[in-house]
Formats: C-alpha cells, structure tokens, sequence
C-alpha cells in the first residue's frame, strides 16, 4: 500500500453505490464522512472518449447489479475529453448526465444521482481507500488466459499526490473538496465479477467509499447478453437533444418516427423484440478522420472512394439525400460533397454557435448519432465507438441487420469484412 506524489492528469469517474444499508444518510462532517451508504468511485484512462466511457458505465452497470440490487450509483461529471476540441464555446467541465442523457431513464436500471448532488451538504468527501488497477507487467499469452488479481508495487506511478496532512489529492474532476486515503496499486485480469471478494470487505460497514482507477480494464460480465441490453436500452438521451435531432430530420431530410417507423415508447423497460424500424429516406455514412488517418491507415477511405460507397448504397435504394457524421474539417466535406454526383444531396449537420455552447460537442455528437440511427441505412467506420453506439441504437429500433452493421472499405476493396452482429436480447 503505497502513496505516491505524481503529476496531474485530467481524468473521469463514475460513481455509485455498492451496498445500501437501512440507515439513513446523515449530514456530513466538515472531513466528508458518508454515513448510512457505501459508495464505489471508478475512474478511467484520461485518453478514453465519449463513447469508449459509454460502454464503460455498461460494464459498472451490470456488476452494480450483482453487487446489489439495490443502491445508489452516483454519476460524475463529464469532460474534458479529448475529441471535445472546440474553442470558442466555453469551458467543457463539470457537466452533469443530465446535459446529455436522460438520468430518469437510467434510474430504472440502476438508482442514480449526480455527483454534485452527493458533494452538494459536503465541504470534502473523503475517499477511504483508492485501488488503482493495471495490468500485470509479465502480460498472457493466448493458451494460459486465465482470471486473476494480486495487490503488488506500482508499475507506473499513479496520478496522485500526498498533501502535508497524509491525505491524497489529484484531479478529481476538478473538484477541490475530494481528498482520499489508503492508495494501492491491483494487478487485475479478467471479468468486473473478480473484484467481488476486495470490494465486499467494505460491505461489512457503512459509510465507506472507495475508488477503483482505470476502471477500463475489467470486461464486461454479461457483454451482448439481457443485463447487457438492459442497461444499454436505459440510456436514452437527453429530450432536449432528441428534439434537435427531430426537428433536423423533419426540416432537411423529410423523416420523423411516425412515418419512419423509428417511435419507442417512453419507458425503455416497454419495448419488445417486435419493433421492426423502416427508417428515413436518407442514407446515413459516419466517417472517421482525425487521428484514424495516422493510426489505422489502411481503414480508412479516401473521400473519392467513400463518396462512391455512399452512392452505391444510395441508388441501391433509391435514395437522394445523405447525411453524413464527420470529425473531418469543413474543407474536408466540401471536398467529399464536391465527389458526390450532382443528384445526390449531402446533409450534414452545422448547428449555430448558441446551439453548440448550449449543448456542447457531446450534444452535437450525441445528436449525429441520433439522426444516423434513423436513417434507411447506416454505413460506419471500422472499430470507431462513435459507430458502435449507432448500430446499437439501430439495433434497439428493430432495423434489418443488413442495413446496420457495414463499414466503409478503404480504397480499392469493395468487399472488406463487415462488423460482427451484435444482435439485442430481451
């Protein structure tokens, strides 16, 4: 058990409770105390995205589940994150869930609250014991995987600093009234499940919270199974966001869920395995450019050869207008429109500068997906989790497998290997 003066780094977490006692929460002393309530605090790779984090709050969902079925799960804030690069919109900290997901949706899969509100009664929550998990530095090979863990010396020094008083500080998310104690370093290979024994120790009483760091690295416990889906089909967005995305639908494209077939019912918890989505008379392409240019050349298209892919699915169906989901430059798109044939019409989604310092890059991004989730068929981008949320959207809509899971081919290959089906279960 060691702690460690390090540097800064900016970072996420989440928040939520892993046992729930009978008591009831009492006002905070001036250290932090919790009492009545035991609360697990996860943090992630600073350099982990929006989406890649989406799939994380699964992996905690479904262990929170077979932690407790009962709980409090306390969400943090968002940002900053590092494809979140506009400038000119303000600061992009301490967001709250509710700035792009609908947290009552969430509730009913797991109870949550906003970390503010956890903060709000508290002048320092105190940490009481902080576990930072890496991977074990000898590594596996493919024939003697197996599940482990083992508390050792700290492979890389972790993100946080000793004050005068012992206690432990570092970014928490940029709040200045957290401070923790007791910081370990765990070796850790295998499913979220593993890390039962160490976290019900702390069960045994009440008023404890505890902090898992680099979250990321445990697997899914149930991944592509009901538990899974469950608290994938929770996270509905924001209804702000839906409805920007729904009045771009119905102002440029000619789409709406009604005549689309894309309508769930309010209540994710009412939808069944009937609903079978037609989808606006759009195509929907997301194409990735930034860092995939460099990191997965041979991936990624050409804007010629991805304005050729886009075209062929186009009169396939029948279709005129696509809409397209791009980190790329506005010059970029220009150019990609500029390879498109004058009958085809290329939408994309340009929101002013009061929509985007009101809902952020997350809320454009989150809106993108929203509107390519909709669309007659949807053509993604090789292993980008801004796409894998779509399909999975797609996916809970009811839209045919063969218009959901396709990514663009890089040049001169028209017959690359196209996404595994993940397909919903209920």
């Amino acid at each position: 058990m060691m702690t460690i003066p390090v540097h800064l780094y900016i970072s996420f977490a989440v928040l939520f409770a892993f046992n729930v006692v009978r008591l009831q929460a009492s006002q905070a002393c001036d250290r932090g105390v919790v009492t009545g309530r035991n609360y697990l605090m996860y943090d992630l790779n600073p350099a982990e995205g929006f989406n890649l984090r989406r799939d994380v709050y699964i992996r905690i969902a479904v262990f929170v589940k077979r932690l407790q079925q009962h709980g409090d799960w306390v969400l943090p804030p968002w940002g900053p994150l590092p494809h979140w690069k506009s400038k000119d919109i303000g600061e992009q900290l301490k967001l709250p869930w509710k700035k792009f997901f609908n947290v009552e949706s969430l509730v009913k899969y797991v109870t949550v609250v906003e970390l503010s509100d956890l903060l709000s009664d508290k002048k320092t929550l105190l940490v009481n014991q902080l576990i930072y998990l890496q991977h074990f530095q000898d590594g596996w090979n493919d024939e003697k995987w197996e599940e482990k863990y083992k508390f050792e010396e700290c492979i890389k020094k972790p993100p946080y600093w000793e004050t005068k008083g012992g206690l432990v500080k570092g970014w928490f998310w940029g709040y200045e009234n957290i401070e923790a104690k007791n910081v370990s370093c765990l070796s850790f290979q295998g499913h979220y499940k593993k890390l039962l024994p160490i976290l019900s120790k702390h069960s045994k009483t009440s008023g404890k919270v505890v902090m898992i760091d680099r979250g990321e690295i445990p697997l899914h416990d149930d991944y592509g199974g009901v538990n899974y889906w469950k608290a994938r089909r929770s996270m509905r967005y924001s209804d702000h966001l839906y409805s920007l995305a729904n009045q771009f639908r119905r102002e440029f494209l000619e789409s709406d869920d009604e005549r689309d077939d894309t309508l769930l019912p309010s209540d994710w918890r009412d939808e069944s395995v009937e609903l079978k989505a037609k989808g606006g008379n759009y195509v929907c392409g997301h194409l990735r450019r930034q860092d995939f240019l460099y990191g997965r050349p041979s991936d990624v298209p050409s804007l010629e050869f991805a304005a050729k892919q886009l075209e062929k699915i186009a009169l396939l169906l029948d279709l005129q207008n696509i809409f397209v989901a791009s980190d790329g430059t506005n010059q970029e798109m220009e150019k990609l429109r500029s390879y498109l044939s004058p009958k085809f019409r290329l939408v994309l989604y340009l929101p002013s500068f009061e929509t985007r310092k009101e809902i952020l890059d997350g809320g454009v991004a989150i809106v993108e997906q929203i509107i390519c989730s909709r669309a007659r068929h949807f053509i993604g981008s090789f292993e980008s989790t801004f796409s894998f949320r779509i399909q999975e959207e797609r996916e809970i809509l009811g839209f045919p497998s063969n218009s959901t899971f396709n990514r663009f081919c890089a040049d001169g290959n028209n017959s690359c290997e196209q996404p595994a089906k993940w397909k919903k279960v209920m």
